[in-house]
């Protein structure tokens, strides 16, 4: 299969694969250099630990159809809290999280509809709200994060335009940018997070449109 992003680059599902590997395995070594401590850090997502995003980064690969359903109404069909629950009643170590996480692939994500960039995306958004509160060094390559930024501004699962709107988006590390108007700039691994709402990589975003773009996310982000 072919996704082609625009008049850009046409990529292939091999193409997602092997930089999901890599982003995954990446990840991995960091999270297998982790003290007890590290992992009861709390990350950009408001109430979780490291390792609560890292069973959640499981959660595609080992929720059946029918469990999710059944969870999900538990939850009173908020998505949100069903995850949280689920994370927080794991009792796995992190040794046994990372060694697990290994092992999940593109093909094994069996969430229906996701699209095809979803595994990428969910690590390379995830991993992000790990690394950044750990002071953790890696960061998503820019070849995977333009892939997973046109899919969050352009694909089925774009941000708002209330967030968009009259600015333009300018990675520093990569081929990328959005939009036109006073310029908000960052890494890609930077936008990323600022695009998914977390306040704490806004805060190092740079250009004329950053402080306009932050109080937009301020009104917009519970995060």
């Amino acid at each position: 299969m072919t996704t082609r992003f625009g008049g850009q680059l046409a990529v292939t599902t091999t193409d997602v694969e092997a930089l999901y590997a890599a982003e995954r395995d990446r990840f991995a070594e960091e999270l297998a250099g982790l003290d007890d401590a590290s992992w009861q850090t709390p990350t950009l997502c408001r109430g979780w630990t490291v390792r609560d995003l890292c069973v959640h980064l499981l959660m595609p690969y080992e929720l059946g159809f029918g469990s999710f359903i059944v969870g999900l109404a538990q939850a009173r069909f908020s998505f949100d809290k069903f995850a949280y629950r689920w994370a927080r009643t794991d009792r796995r170590t992190g040794a046994e999280l990372t060694r697990l996480i290994t092992k999940t692939s593109v093909a094994g994500f069996a969430v229906p509809g996701a699209g095809e960039l979803a595994p990428l995306a969910h690590l390379a958004i995830h991993s992000g709200d790990v690394r950044r509160p750990l002071g953790l060094a890696g960061r998503i390559s820019p070849e995977a994060g333009w892939m997973v930024l046109h899919d969050l501004t352009s694909g089925r699962h774009s941000v708002g335009d209330d967030l968009l709107r009259g600015l333009r988006f300018q990675a520093t590390d990569a081929d990328w940018s959005l939009g036109g108007g006073p310029e908000v700039s960052g890494d890609v691994a930077t936008l990323l997070s600022a695009l998914n709402g977390r306040r704490a990589a806004a805060a190092d975003l740079g250009g004329a449109g950053a402080d306009e773009f932050r109080s937009r996310l301020g009104r917009v982000s519970g995060r």
